[in-house]
């Protein structure tokens, strides 16, 4: 099934990114449960450490399994897999620019008006700010580009389908979290912008996924973490 593909190295790598993921998740769940979640948000009998510690872990299995999918069929998909390094470096200074302007388009139509209205979504520690780029790079995508676009590559037989049916599901997962923060959405025009934006930056990053790799989505999603830093330096002028 996996035609050919390099078992151990398959695992060696899924163990290291999703270990990785865990530790740099790990500053953003503390953040959410004991920084933004109110007293009483919690089940009876459910302790913050506990819940973290059986998050941390339930995150560390997905990732390995993520890891596990996506190196293991990405031969078998014609997929990239993690992508060539060497190609990787002339590709920076495109990556920085298109990673600014998202920011830029995502702050003036989105962050902007949503600070107002749930500012415990913009940390201001700098370790939260620090970890929130590598989080996102490896947790989100190791999920969302190395699992889920690599399976529905397989689903459907077409990369452009696979990339758009996950680009299109992702944004609905965000809803979650806004009803963990107490936000919630309707259908008004911050909903809409969030789930047009969202759309279109899982697509970018699905393409750059499945043309060159995961470093390369990776890469640019830890450009667009970087939009808390810009915001928290902004709001601190």
């Amino acid at each position: 099934m996996t035609r050919g593909a390099d078992m151990r190295g398959v695992l060696f790598k899924s163990s290291a990114l999703a270990i990785s993921a865990t530790l740099f998740t790990l500053p953003y769940f503390h953040y959410l449960i004991f920084d933004v979640s109110h007293e009483g948000r919690f089940p009876k009998g459910v302790e913050p450490w506990d819940l973290l510690l059986s998050q941390l872990f339930l995150l560390l299995i997905v990732c390995f399994l993520s890891g596990i999918v996506g190196f293991s069929f990405s031969k078998r998909f014609d997929l990239p897999g993690f992508g060539d390094p060497r190609r990787f470096i002339p590709s920076i200074p495109f990556l920085v620019v298109t990673g600014g302007v998202m920011i830029s388009i995502s702050y003036f139509v989105f962050d902007r008006h949503f600070i107002e209205i749930s500012p415990h979504s913009y940390p201001e520690h700098v370790f939260y700010l620090i970890t929130m780029p590598f989080k996102e790079a490896l947790t989100d995508e190791m999920i969302l580009r190395l699992c889920l676009v690599t399976l529905c590559v397989g689903l459907f037989k077409r990369k452009g389908l696979g990339v758009f049916f996950v680009s299109a599901i992702a944004p609905f997962f965000t809803v979650k979290y806004f009803r963990f923060i107490g936000v919630e959405f309707g259908s008004h025009y911050l909903f809409i912008s969030h789930l047009i934006l969202s759309f279109l930056a899982n697509l970018l990053l699905g393409y750059l996924f499945v043309a060159h790799g995961l470093l390369y989505s990776m890469a640019l999603r830890f450009l667009l973490g970087m939009k808390y830093m810009v915001i928290a330096w902004m709001i601190g002028q």
